[in-house]
């Protein structure tokens, strides 16, 4: 491999690891190209990263004040925002998103942390009156040391989303980045030892689920687990993380269900619909990949999205006139396509897009697939049931409320929903009947670090973001004092028997 390619090898209290780990190439999704390979983190460099993190917990950390700790994560975050075109550009190479979406990941990244340095200073307890002799409190403590596992489709959005809780409730936090675009995250965590935060806070190591994963979940330092992933991999961090009884947060797949009310306007919400499903390539588990319309307005949306569709160019990340970049291995695009395939044969018609995308010299060996708008659906279609991770949304009608509730609830995930339509009645009977963590009302990926965010079923479990996050960094622990002078109950029997 030429020695101008970038490596990386594990980011954390340490200056250098000496793990034996296979070196991973790293591809261009937008033209192919190899151009960096990541150290994946064996048994060994996972156990230093984590015992480095654990011993400056104890040493460090865990005696840094509250609003210091807020002061550090507001300049880390002030430091993201001065590194946002630096940072957007190596995930748009790492990952195929266009430059715009990773320059707005940055920003996100950075809104976490300057929302959870608000309430570094305010994680409460409780006090309980039981007896009138004692005094009970409950206090919440940090682990210490806690973890998380994240997808490449949201690199430092998800970064920001689960280290700054972490930090604002007194841990030291370990990443593992994605195998498949982690440079993003190594760099975030060396901006956070630059904006002052002590080297061994925020640790990122990478490799693939079944190397690294276990290695990091089942670690006797690590308290607790928030992973972002598929499902398959939750059920292997799932079994990891019982042998040694810790708690995990899992946020996972979902088929998400759009139901549009009959008195939606269409010129509003087509543009709504065709980016919920085509930003960053449709790679997204909150993509509103199965929309439901009603059977009288069926035929003009589906018009009205496969021309505006067809509109929609896939290119060079970099170029300011693309409107999609790249899937990120040629793997996925060949997945996407044969769902396609198979969802036609299901008896689906192709309104746009279906095929591999054509892009120009500069990315003619990229991933590109065009976006794709499918209708003629009923719910057994493969496109109908499975998450397809692309550039793929599904058009299927129904006749009524409880039908479509019905319907939306069929499969077994429930991450998120859509409604568009101003019928309160209808909105009601929707909200309440829908199962998904998640219900969004004309809108859509509106995720605020002030709101839970999670799903029920095979979509997961717990939530991150919110005052209820602060539970999931912290564990309680309930102090009983007794202020009186209290008679043991076996006080006679005790006595000396000449006292009797």
């Amino acid at each position: 491999m030429p020695e101008q390619l970038i490596r990386v090898e594990a980011v954390g209290a340490a200056e250098s690891y000496t793990g034996r780990g296979d070196l991973l190439s790293l591809e261009n999704p937008a033209t192919g190209t190899t151009y960096a390979e990541v150290r994946e983190a064996d048994e060994e460099l996972v156990d230093q990263v984590v015992a480095g993190a654990a011993t400056t917990y104890r040493n460090e950390w865990s005696t840094v004040e509250p609003l210091e700790r807020a002061r550090l994560m507001l300049r880390w975050a002030d430091v993201l925002m001065d590194h946002q075109d630096e940072l957007a550009r190596i995930e748009s190479t790492d990952v195929g998103h266009l430059y715009r979406e990773s320059a707005a990941d940055v920003g996100a990244a950075a809104r976490w942390l300057r929302y959870f340095a608000g309430v570094a200073d305010k994680i409460e307890g409780q006090s309980v009156t039981s007896h009138p002799d004692r005094s009970a409190f409950v206090t919440r403590e940090p682990y210490g040391v806690v973890a998380g596992v994240n997808s490449f489709n949201g690199n430092m959005l998800m970064f920001g989303m689960k280290a700054a809780p972490a930090l604002a409730t007194g841990n030291c936090f370990v990443l593992k980045a994605p195998e498949l675009g982690p440079l993003s995250s190594f760099r975030m965590a060396e901006l956070a030892v630059e904006a002052g935060i002590p080297r061994g806070v925020v640790s990122v190591v990478s490799g693939r689920g079944h190397i690294t994963g276990p290695a990091l979940v089942a670690h006797p330092e690590v308290g607790m687990v928030m992973f972002t992933g598929g499902l398959n991999g939750a059920r292997g961090v799932i079994e990891s993380s019982a042998v040694n009884i810790k708690p995990l947060t899992l946020e996972l797949g979902g088929k998400n269900a759009v139901v549009l009310l009959d008195d939606v306007d269409l010129d509003r919400i087509v543009p709504h619909l065709l980016h919920s499903n085509f930003v960053k390539c449709g790679q997204s588990c909150a993509a509103g990949s199965r929309v439901f319309v009603p059977r009288r307005l069926a035929d003009e949306l589906a018009g009205r999205m496969a021309e505006a569709t067809r509109l929609i160019r896939p290119g060079d990340p970099f170029v300011p006139s693309s409107d999609m970049g790249a899937i990120i291995s040629e793997q996925q695009v060949a997945r996407v396509e044969d769902l396609v395939r198979r969802a036609v044969e299901g008896g689906a018609a192709v309104l746009a897009g279906g095929r591999r995308a054509e892009t120009g010299p500069a990315t003619a060996n990229g991933h590109f697939f065009e976006p794709t708008v499918l209708a003629d659906l009923d719910d057994g279609n493969i496109a109908a049931r499975e998450e397809i991770f692309g550039p793929v949304v599904g058009l299927l009608t129904y006749d009524g409320l409880d039908e479509v509730v019905a319907r939306a609830n069929g499969l077994d995930f429930g991450l998120t929903a859509q409604i568009w339509g101003d019928d309160v009645g209808a909105v009601h009977h929707l909200t309440r009947g829908i199962e998904a963590g998640t219900v969004w009302v004309n809108t859509y990926r509106s995720i605020h670090p002030s709101a839970p965010y999670g799903g029920f079923k095979h979509s997961g479990y717990g939530r991150e973001n919110g005052a209820e996050v602060l539970k999931t960094y912290t564990r309680a622990k309930t102090t009983v004092w007794n202020h009186g002078a209290a008679r043991h109950p076996y006080g006679d029997l005790l006595e000396a028997p000449a006292a009797r």
